[in-house]
Parts: structure tokens; C-alpha cells; sequence
């Protein structure tokens, strides 16, 4: 019951933060960061925080809930200062910038590289030395951890949340190198001159990308999921940076459909032609 209220809650709050993704860099940090505060005093209130009963709940919470939320955070921080650096223009001075925020990622994964192959192997050794409020757990970790606030963080907790985001970070990062990234946005405007931009759900154009890239609609089938996803956001004006966990929590659900949108499409569709192919009588022509 309690991972499912977990999901839920990192569903509508990824969903909200989406929501923030064509706002300026300053005005999209500080409404991401809002929005995560709030839940995360949502998650606290959940639990007793202060003082777990059981000191496997208080490694859960430490080493698996926390960091799925406040992850996102430390991503939006981190974005921010990216996009302050990212220089106006296309060619080799964006090559160079992407290679740079690259190897920026790359430094804090060896400073920290015992950690953060214990976080990749899924290690629970020392759980109770990182994952423990009030427990002194130095010895692996560089000092450029900040302070935290003992009542609330961990210093496992934090790396991990910070490993999550520089890895979200760095797949952002990557899908806009293979993409171009440096392509203009597309303005779609129809003759009339409205401007369209996608106001759906993200998740239901998902759906429509692997349901063309699997049917092979674009140049023969001779295409990557990447191509796609970067004409997708650069057409309809719309993140999908996460496309691929968006897939998984597509192949993931259990109370609908999985392929909810497509199946709402074709009964749309066929409604459609139901309706054209319907008697009409002449006078009401």
C-alpha cells in the first residue's frame, strides 16, 4: 500500500514538473524545486522521520524513497546551472559545452566511485553506516558532501539522490547530442496561423512514438528511438528527456490498458467513420 502511495506521488509530481519544461531556466528551477519541497514534506509526513520504529524502515526510507524524490530536485539545481553556461550558437563551442557538463558528471562519479559502485551494484553492506540518521560515516565519502541537516538527511541519502540525478542529467544530455540538440524549435502553425503545441498527457505520445518507431513509418524503419524522440519534442514542443522510464511505467501498468491512449484512439477513430458513414437525410444537408 505505502509503495503504491510512493509511485503515485512520484507519478503527479513528475507529471507537474513536466509542466515547468518551457519556462526560462531561473523561473523553471524555481518552480521544480517548489513543487518537490512540497512533496517531500508530503513523503516526511508519511513517515516517522523522527524516529523510526524499526531500523530496516529507516534504511528503506533513506536508501530507496528519499532519494526518488529529492533526486529531482538536486536535478533541477543541477540543470539550472548548465543552462547558465550553455553557449549561444551551434557547432563545435555546444560540442565542447556538452563534453564539459559530461565530464563534470563523470569527475563526481570517480571522487566518489566506491560509493557509487556500491549504488550500482545495489550493495547493503554498509547500509547501516550511510543509511542511519546520527552515525558517523566519513571514512568512503569526499568532503564536498554538504552539510545536512541530521534530522531530516543522510549522507548515503544524498549521494544517492545526487547519483540518480547526474545520471538523469547525463541521459538528457546524451539524447541532445545524438539529436543535434542544437536545432531550432520547431513553431507549428496551421494556415490559419495557430500556433499548435502538445497539451496532452506526455505518456500518451509516448505511446504514439514507439507505436511509429516499432511500425517502421519513418525512413524504412532505418531510425533510432532517439531520432524520433528528438523530432517528437522539437514538433510538439514537449520534454520527453525521460521517454524510456516513461515506457517502462507504460509496460508497468496493471488497472488499465497498456496501451491505454492508442486503444482510447481507435474507438475515436472508428466513432469517426461510424458517425460520417451514418444516413443523412437530404433536407439536413
Amino acid at each position: 500500500m505505502m509503495d503504491e502511495k510512493m509511485n503515485g506521488l512520484l507519478v503527479s509530481l513528475e507529471k507537474e514538473l513536466e509542466g515547468f519544461a518551457l519556462l526560462s531556466p531561473l523561473e523553471r528551477m524555481r518552480s521544480e524545486i517548489a513543487s518537490v519541497k512540497r512533496v517531500l514534506v508530503q513523503v516526511y509526513g508519511l513517515f516517522d522521520v523522527s524516529g523510526f520504529s524499526r531500523r530496516s524502515e529507516e534504511i528503506g526510507f533513506f536508501k530507496v524513497i528519499k532519494p526518488r524524490f529529492y533526486s529531482l530536485l538536486i536535478l533541477a539545481m543541477e540543470r539550472y546551472w548548465m543552462e547558465l553556461e550553455r553557449p549561444i550558437g551551434v557547432g563545435a563551442d555546444l560540442s565542447s559545452f556538452y563534453d564539459r557538463q559530461l565530464d563534470h558528471i563523470a569527475r563526481f562519479f570517480r571522487q566518489h566511485e566506491f560509493f557509487y559502485q556500491y549504488y550500482r551494484l545495489g550493495g547493503v553492506e554498509l547500509d547501516e553506516q550511510y543509511f542511519v540518521k546520527d552515525t558517523i560515516a566519513s571514512v568512503l565519502v569526499n568532503s564536498d558532501v554538504p552539510e545536512l541537516d541530521p534530522s531530516y538527511a543522510t549522507i548515503g541519502d544524498y549521494l544517492f539522490s545526487k547519483f540518480m540525478a547526474l545520471e538523469r542529467l547525463r541521459e538528457e544530455i546524451l539524447l541532445e547530442m545524438q539529436g543535434g540538440g542544437s536545432s531550432p524549435v520547431v513553431s507549428v502553425k496551421s494556415k490559419k496561423g495557430r500556433e499548435l503545441r502538445w497539451t496532452g498527457d506526455a505518456s500518451n505520445l509516448i505511446e504514439i512514438l514507439y507505436g511509429v518507431f516499432e511500425t517502421k513509418q519513418f525512413n524504412d524503419g532505418e531510425v533510432d528511438i532517439a531520432d524520433l524522440v528528438d523530432v517528437f519534442e522539437r514538433v510538439f514542443r514537449v520534454n520527453l528527456s525521460n521517454y524510456f522510464q516513461r515506457f517502462a511505467k507504460i509496460k508497468q501498468r496493471k488497472l488499465v490498458s497498456k496501451t491505454k491512449f492508442l486503444d482510447e484512439m481507435v474507438v475515436a477513430v472508428a466513432k469517426r467513420i461510424d458517425d460520417s458513414d451514418a444516413y443523412v437525410p437530404s433536407w439536413a444537408k
